[in-house]
C-alpha cells in the first residue's frame, strides 16, 4: 500500500535526490522535479 504522493524539487542531485530516493524506499509515490531534465532522466534511468 502506498503511503501517499509527494513532490520533490531539485531531485537530480544532492539532498533533493537523497530525499526522493528515501521517500521512494518508504513506498511514497514520488514526483521528481529538476531544472535539468537531462540530469533527472540520467538519475532515474540509473535506479
Amino acid at each position: 500500500m502506498s503511503e501517499g504522493q509527494i513532490i520533490v524539487t531539485g531531485a537530480s542531485k544532492g539532498i533533493g535526490l537523497a530525499i526522493a530516493e528515501e521517500l521512494a524506499r518508504r513506498d511514497f509515490q514520488v514526483v521528481s522535479l529538476s531544472r535539468s531534465g537531462e540530469a533527472l532522466a540520467i538519475r532515474l534511468s540509473a535506479t
